[in-house]
This record gives structure tokens, C-alpha cells and sequence, in this order.
């Protein structure tokens, strides 16, 4: 199959774009720091004042029982609109490949569903980072952040059982993903209504190790392996550094794609078509599927890894109505 051509948005915002594919860690945060405090900076553009004036934004820290000494960044997004009533929430994990973002990788994303029009209270959530911490206490600190959520959503205006939804981007998204396994399988009071997936990874290991049936399945890895902003070697420099002990990798609590998914809640996945890791999303939506559960995608075809991270772009905006769209839809379809 050939390597899919990039969107004709994508190439002419390429011209300006000429960033080199990080050798370490360091440079890979290094760039992405760069990149949020741009992002950032749209904010004062009157062309993305909807984004700033309709959500109201608050930053705090919380403590989790379960981790001693330590305080979490949490970051609060609300609708400016003003209600007296309570709102369903979403737990949210930003993006980074666990070894790097904070609340401001996806902040225009988080904006963008209170400000179009979504009555719910987004609380994102800055885990811990490799490789200062191991791959384990990253996976734990998103589910400890889930049962602080479940307990004191209402301190913040919210109200799980209007709704209370799991979400990600990359990483995020698989920690999320984690969440919605353990939640299920041991935690029978937290009751998640829907996971919101974005440009999911969820971990596919060397081909030997991947069941036959899903090796067609999963070109994206050779097919996209030169892609821009995230290429085949930069992910893999991301599994390395994440350092999964082999008798762990296939563990449905780690990586859901070998979990049993039946009775999972409903999910929304949005993946981008030049991009190593765009089949992970697909083949974890028709396995979704396969058991039983509600699925709900789009593809962005021509474009790369998280290119909403880039607010120049115009399918960025167009990506924010999606993902205010499928906020809306997981709402109303939880259980």
C-alpha cells in the first residue's frame, strides 16, 4: 500500500514547520515546551477568542491518598456560562508518550468542548512523567486520579451521575483506556459512562508477539514509518524509554487490546491518517465493537500525529466541533 499523501493544509503549513525528529527525551520536551507556549499565545488572537472567553479556566493542585509527598497539577475547565446546576465531568490525561506535556498539550481541545457549547466539567489531570518515575507508578497515578475524581467531583461543581467521563490524547488516551479496565474490573462503585480516545496508542509490541488476525491490521507502522511530527523510530524511542517488562505487555490492565473490553462504556476515537500509531485506534475500535461496545470515530485523512496541536491549521477548529459533537454524543449514550 502506498504511503498516504499529505492534506494539501498540512504541506503548505510544512514549509514553515521544519523541526527536527527529536534524538532524546530532553529534545522531544524541549520542542513540545516550545510548542505549547505558541499554542498558548493564539489565545490573544481575536480569531480564537471563542476559545478564550468561553470557558472559564482555573489551575490547582490536589493530593492523591494513595501518593505520598507529592502534588498533582490539576486544571479545571468550565463553561463561562453561568448555572446553578450540576455538571457531568471528564477526567482528562494530556498527551507526551508518558515521558513529557502538562495541561497545556491539549488545552485548546479541553476549551474547545465547554466552549462550543458542552455543559460539562473537564478536570485534567499532569501524571507523572518518565523517565523520572516507572512505567507502573504512570499507569497508577492515572487510576488514583480516577477514584479522587469519583469521590470529589462534587467539590468542583460536578456530578457523576449526569455523567462522568474518561479522556485522553496519545498516551492520555491509553491511560485512559486503563482506567475504564480497572474501573470495571475493580472498582464497582465508579461508574465510567464513556471514554473519549484521542490518537489512541495502545501499545503494539514486535510482530511476533501480535495475533495474526490483527497484522493486517496494523500497516500503519511501516506504511507511516517517515511520517512527520511523529515517525516510527520517535515511538519506538517512546516503548523503550517506557521499559514495559515483557511478562506485563500483554496484561489487559496495562494495554486494554488485551483486555476482555465486554461492558466497557461507550467511546469516541479520532485518528489521523499519516501517523505511525493510526491503526492502534482502528483496530481497537473494531475490537470495541467486537464485544458489544457503542464506538464512535473519525479520520482525518492527509494529516499527522496530533496535528491539533497546531492552531494555524484550519481542520484544527474543525476538529474542535467534532470533539464538542462527541463529548455531546457520549453524554447522552452513557448507561
Amino acid at each position: 500500500m502506498a504511503p498516504p499523501t499529505m492534506a494539501r493544509e498540512w504541506n503548505e503549513f510544512a514549509k514553515s514547520y521544519s523541526v527536527p525528529s527529536p534524538s532524546s527525551i530532553q529534545e522531544f520536551r524541549a520542542q513540545k515546551l516550545e510548542r505549547m507556549l505558541k499554542t498558548q499565545g493564539f489565545l490573544k488572537d481575536p480569531n480564537f477568542a471563542v476559545l478564550a472567553i468561553g470557558a472559564k479556566v482555573e489551575n490547582t493542585q490536589i493530593t492523591l491518598p494513595e501518593v505520598a509527598g507529592h502534588k498533582f497539577g490539576l486544571r479545571i475547565y468550565r463553561p463561562a456560562r453561568e448555572t446553578a446546576a450540576t455538571l457531568p465531568i471528564m477526567l482528562y490525561f494530556h498527551g507526551g508518550y508518558w515521558c513529557a506535556g502538562d495541561a497545556n498539550s491539549e488545552d485548546f481541545g479541553c476549551r474547545a468542548i465547554v466552549a462550543r457549547g458542552t455543559d460539562i466539567i473537564i478536570l485534567s489531570f499532569e501524571y507523572r512523567l518518565i523517565p523520572e518515575v516507572k512505567w507502573h507508578t504512570v499507569f497508577s497515578d492515572a487510576e488514583y486520579a480516577m477514584k479522587w475524581a469519583a469521590l470529589n467531583a462534587s467539590s468542583y461543581g460536578g456530578d457523576t451521575s449526569k455523567g462522568f467521563l474518561i479522556g485522553g490524547a496519545d498516551a492520555g488516551a491509553h491511560l485512559a483506556a486503563i482506567c475504564a479496565v480497572r474501573a470495571r474490573d475493580k472498582y464497582p462503585n465508579i461508574k465510567l459512562t464513556g471514554q473519549n480516545l484521542i490518537v489512541p496508542t495502545f501499545m503494539v509490541w514486535p510482530d511476533e508477539k501480535i495475533p495474526e488476525s490483527w497484522r493486517s491490521r496494523l500497516s500503519s507502522h511501516t506504511e507511516n514509518a517517515d511520517a512527520p511530527v511523529l515517525n516510527q523510530k520517535l515511538f519506538e524511542m517512546f516503548l523503550s524509554a517506557l521499559n514495559v517488562p515483557e511478562d506485563e505487555q500483554r496484561k489487559g490492565e496495562n494495554f486494554p487490546t488485551w483486555a476482555d473490553l465486554k461492558g466497557l462504556p461507550p467511546a469516541y476515537l479520532p485518528m489521523d491518517e499519516c501517523d505511525p500509531i493510526r491503526d492502534h485506534g482502528f483496530l481497537y475500535a473494531e475490537l470495541l465493537r467486537d464485544a458489544g461496545v457503542l464506538t464512535r470515530t473519525d479520520y482525518y485523512r492527509g494529516l499527522p500525529n496530533m496535528f491539533v496541536q497546531f492552531p494555524e491549521l484550519p481542520m484544527t477548529a474543525i476538529a474542535g466541533f467534532h470533539l464538542s459533537a462527541a463529548i455531546k454524543w457520549l453524554l447522552q449514550e452513557r448507561k
